[in-house]
C-alpha cells in the first residue's frame, strides 16, 4: 500500500471521532517531507493537527515506508491551495471560485451549491459601462448558472478580496 493511502487509513477512525475530513496527502523529496492537510466543517485547529501528526507518526515510524529522517507537516489546508474534496467546496457555499475545467475553461462566479457530484456555480456578472447618452440606462445582464461535475475541475481557488 502507497504512504498516501495507508495514512488515509490511519487517519480515518480519528477523523471521523473529530468530524474532520482528509483533503490532501503530499509526499515530497522522495518520502523525506509529507504534507497532510485536514479540515472541518469549522476550521481546524492548531491541537487537532497535533493529535493528527502524533497519530501518523506513531504508525509510521519504523514501517520502511519513508526515510527515517523523514519530515512531516499536519495543517488546514488555508484559503490559497486549491479546493480538492467536495465537502471543502461544501464549506465554502456563498464563495467566489475561480475555476479551470479540464478541457482548458475558466468559469469565476459564486458557489451557490455542492454535493458529492457537483458544484453548482452562478457566473459573475460585471455591470456594463453606462453609455454618453442621458437617458440610457445600461440592461442587466442575466446571470448565467453552471453545473459542474468535480471531475471536470481541473483547479479550483477560492477569490480572496482584500
Amino acid at each position: 500500500m502507497e504512504v498516501k493511502e495507508q495514512i488515509a487509513q490511519w487517519l480515518q477512525p480519528h477523523l471521523e471521532e473529530k468530524d474532520a475530513f482528509l483533503v490532501d496527502v503530499k509526499v515530497l523529496l522522495g518520502g523525506k517531507k509529507l504534507e497532510v492537510y485536514v479540515d472541518t466543517n469549522n476550521g481546524v485547529d492548531i491541537l487537532t493537527c497535533a493529535e493528527f501528526s502524533r497519530v501518523i507518526e506513531k504508525h509510521l515510524d519504523g514501517t520502511g515506508l519513508v526515510p527515517e529522517n523523514y519530515t512531516l507537516d499536519v495543517s488546514s489546508p488555508g484559503m490559497t491551495n486549491p479546493l480538492k474534496v467536495p465537502r471543502q467546496y461544501q464549506k465554502r457555499i456563498g464563495s467566489i471560485l475561480e475555476i479551470w475545467l479540464n478541457d482548458g475553461t475558466f468559469i469565476e462566479g459564486k458557489l451557490t451549491d455542492a454535493s458529492d457530484t457537483n458544484i453548482v456555480l452562478q457566473k459573475v456578472v460585471k455591470e456594463k459601462k453606462k453609455t454618453k447618452k442621458k437617458d440610457q440606462h445600461p440592461e442587466p445582464e442575466t446571470p448565467t448558472v453552471f453545473t459542474i461535475k468535480h471531475s471536470d475541475i481541473k483547479k479550483a481557488l477560492i477569490q480572496l478580496n482584500w
